[in-house]
């Protein structure tokens, strides 16, 4: 920085500015000063331009909080709220905790919930809403390793699969649907 030190005159005849220096040519006679001490100037721009920054961070923060909000909304009412492709003659039990619930495209739906009623008397109640309230055809399966199952297609599902999962611990049993719309 430079010092504080009274203009030097000289008799030069040419512009110079430089870092620490101000030289001020007038025809021969020239002044060499040092420079002015700066003064911190007032922007109204860059005080507007931080309070909008600080302004822009509570709002994106407040936007976060809101989706999270709505995510979690979303995700309590899946639990409640029954498949919209699911058969309507379909009772389901009232003490159903969803497990699974995935939409692979437009057409493929896998949805698994676990309940305390029987997986048999489920099916069995199932089998005969389908087959006298929408006529739906109709295919039962037993397999050792799936468990019990009922196949069907109608209306807007080309294929589906009703399958009560094998147990192993606790007293829930656990239903998987796996359909193909139309």
């Amino acid at each position: 920085m430079a010092e504080n030190r009274p203009c030097r005159h000289l008799q030069v005849s040419l512009w110079l500015l430089s870092r620490d220096r101000m030289i001020i040519a007038n025809d021969m006679t020239t002044m060499i000063c040092p420079p002015a001490p700066s003064i911190p100037s007032f922007n109204p721009g860059a005080h507007l331009r931080a309070g909008l920054s600080r302004l822009r961070a509570h709002l994106h923060s407040a936007m976060l909080v809101v989706v999270l909000l709505l995510a979690a909304s979303i995700s309590a009412l899946a639990d409640e709220v029954l498949q919209d492709w699911i058969p309507g003659a379909l009772e389901m039990p009232a003490d159903i905790e969803v497990i699974t619930d995935r939409a692979i495209g437009s057409s493929i739906r896998m949805f698994s919930f676990s309940t305390e009623r029987d997986g048999e008397e489920l099916l069995s109640e199932w089998e005969a809403a389908l087959t006298e309230e929408q006529g739906y055809q109709i295919t039962r399966t037993q397999n050792e390793v799936l468990g019990n199952a009922i196949e069907f297609s109608g209306d807007d599902i080309l294929n589906a699969k009703i399958l009560v999962a094998p147990q192993s611990d606790g007293n829930e049993t656990v239903i998987e649907f796996d359909a193909t719309l139309r």
